[in-house]
């Protein structure tokens, strides 16, 4: 069983930090699991993503080939990190960043990651928890509780209970969205 997610946006929406809680799941689950993160010149505000590969097996090669879910969260790093999607591959955008995509076959998943976390945890900084809620409802690699577990253990202190609501609210999330073809949104996006 390998999977390979990408999350990607721009620096400082937390994108990073849901990549590194989703490998360390994977290895509280005893699964293998390397996260990479990549960075622009512009850290904070520049295009940024973090591939997480898990895998049953050992990993012998640690590039991400054929992508199984994307979550993407600004227009910049749509255009950096749109890369080896494989045609069924699970996409979610935050309509509010990502407006222009180019055609493809796969069926995209509209948040609005961002506003979802201002309005009921009040504060981005828990963006991750909201995406990482998204990722395990639409993924059935990370078990719920596993995710649970390991936002408990490793958000920092005074912060837990605001990071499993932003998960709760992520999870609960999409249970409100109908995926949408991309190719559908093309058009809307020219």
């Amino acid at each position: 069983m390998r999977t390979e997610i990408r999350f990607a946006g721009v620096g400082g929406q937390g994108n990073i930090l849901a990549g590194e809680w989703v490998a360390l799941a994977a290895h509280n689950m005893g699964l293998n699991a390397l996260q990479s993160p990549t960075y622009t010149a512009q850290v904070r505000g520049g295009p940024t993503s973090v591939d997480v590969l898990i895998d049953s097996q050992p990993i012998g090669y640690p590039r991400l080939t054929k992508i199984d879910f994307f979550l993407c969260l600004a227009q910049s790093a749509w255009g950096f990190f749109s890369k080896n999607l494989r045609d069924d591959t699970i996409i979610v955008v935050d309509p509010n960043l990502v407006s222009k995509m180019t055609p493809g076959p796969q069926m995209i998943y509209p948040i609005p990651i961002i506003q979802i976390t201002k309005q009921t945890v009040e504060k981005p900084v828990y963006t991750s928890a909201v995406s990482l809620g998204i990722f395990c409802r639409l993924m059935t690699t990370i078990p719920q509780q596993a995710m649970i577990d390991t936002i408990e253990q490793n958000a920092p202190a005074g912060t837990v209970e605001r990071n499993l609501k932003a998960f709760r609210v992520g999870w609960e999330t999409v249970e409100t969205i109908t995926p949408v073809p991309r190719d559908q949104l093309v058009p809307a996006s020219a």
